[in-house]
């Protein structure tokens, strides 16, 4: 009888990735992670997804806390992740990964959300009356008119500051000494806010902050990396799901069901890229004009694999270098662990 249940346990374990059935784990193997988000916006579109579609729960994951935990700003993602606090940062930024691992080397990427960037800068009605500017301006000359402007953004020190950073080096400018960087809040409400009462003359933010804006008649998007805008940028990967060495050699089950049930959410955004809009939707609760004009940018913005791709990495290296955010880049093999996503969808189809 021992024998049989082993050769039950050892025939479970082998169906893998492509079985329907949640696979048997022991104590610490548990199929639960404490998972965080670093905002509720079309980065973290993927996650939203799969929770709202129950794909976490088809490959027998648990994640918590429900409703999803927040981190504030990139910085305190990093920490979070390097402290233990949370075990995976699921839609986190790939300069967080840059970040954290300055300071743990034990930290690797595990999969890839978003392939594209995709925060604005949008601009109020009255800076476009004053420069007398539009969104199909020369690049140089949009970057040069945000020069001494108040500029809202979530941190600083994170994405959103830093897409000002990189426009501003560009030009041979220091947005440190060149513009006032205010932080606004994490999320679309306090964003479009801020503009509309003025506090701030422009937003570096990710979408749909910009379509909220204009949606609103509070001004334009000014300059879209994700339209091509800024070619240097094209390719950038963005978000990304990332946690320790450790924790995946601890709970190697339970991350390979979190990349397949990422893969199944990323086949539903090509699938059903409308239906997948209005769980955006539901999470930032924007209205639906927003919501459709961020269709139009964010369709082809996701990834269509988990697996990491290098070159996109290198973008996003360039860019966090340039912007300061980081001193020194990990090489691709050291930070990203490719094995793990590419061992959990071997024999998978997502059905969605």
């Amino acid at each position: 009888m021992a024998l049989l249940s082993l050769l039950c346990l050892l025939l479970l374990v082998a169906c893998g990735p492509g079985s329907s059935q949640p696979v048997h784990t022991d104590n610490t193997d548990d199929m639960k992670l404490k998972v965080a988000l670093t905002s509720l916006s079309s980065a973290t579109l993927p996650d939203m997804v799969a929770l709202d579609k129950g794909y976490f729960k088809a490959q027998g994951l648990t994640v918590y806390p429900i409703p999803f935990t927040v981190e504030s700003s990139s910085p305190q993602m990093a920490e979070a992740i390097h402290s233990g606090a949370v075990e995976v940062a699921i839609g986190g930024l790939l300069t967080d990964a840059f970040l954290v691992s300055q300071i743990d080397s034990d930290v690797k990427v595990i999969g890839q959300l978003q392939t594209s960037f995709p925060n604005d800068i949008t601009v109020s009605n009255k800076f476009l009356q004053q420069t007398g500017l539009s969104e199909s301006s020369p690049l140089e000359a949009k970057v040069k008119a945000l020069v001494g402007k108040k500029i809202g953004v979530v941190s600083t020190t994170g994405q959103t500051g830093g897409l000002v950073s990189y426009l501003f080096h560009l030009f041979g400018l220091n947005a440190s000494k060149d513009a006032i960087l205010v932080p606004v809040g994490n999320n679309v409400l306090s964003a479009v806010a801020a503009l509309k009462a003025g506090r701030v003359d422009a937003l570096s933010f990710y979408k749909p902050v910009g379509e909220a804006v204009q949606t609103q008649g509070l001004g334009r998007i000014f300059i879209s990396p994700l339209r091509g805008d800024v070619p240097q940028m094209q390719g950038q990967l963005n978000s990304v799901f990332y946690a320790k060495a450790s924790l995946i050699r601890a709970k190697p089950n339970t991350i390979k069901a979190l990349v397949r049930a990422i893969t199944m959410a990323l086949a539903f955004i090509q699938k059903y890229p409308d239906q997948a809009i209005k769980i955006l939707q539901k999470y930032t609760h924007i209205d639906d004009k927003t919501a459709a004009a961020a269709a139009q940018d964010l369709r082809f913005s996701y990834a269509t694999t988990p697996i990491v791709n290098e070159q996109g990495y290198n973008v996003t290296a360039s860019f966090a270098l340039q912007t300061g955010a980081v001193k020194k880049i990990p090489p691709f093999s050291t930070l990203v662990d490719t094995q793990t996503a590419a061992q959990a969808l071997q024999g998978f189809t997502p059905q969605v």
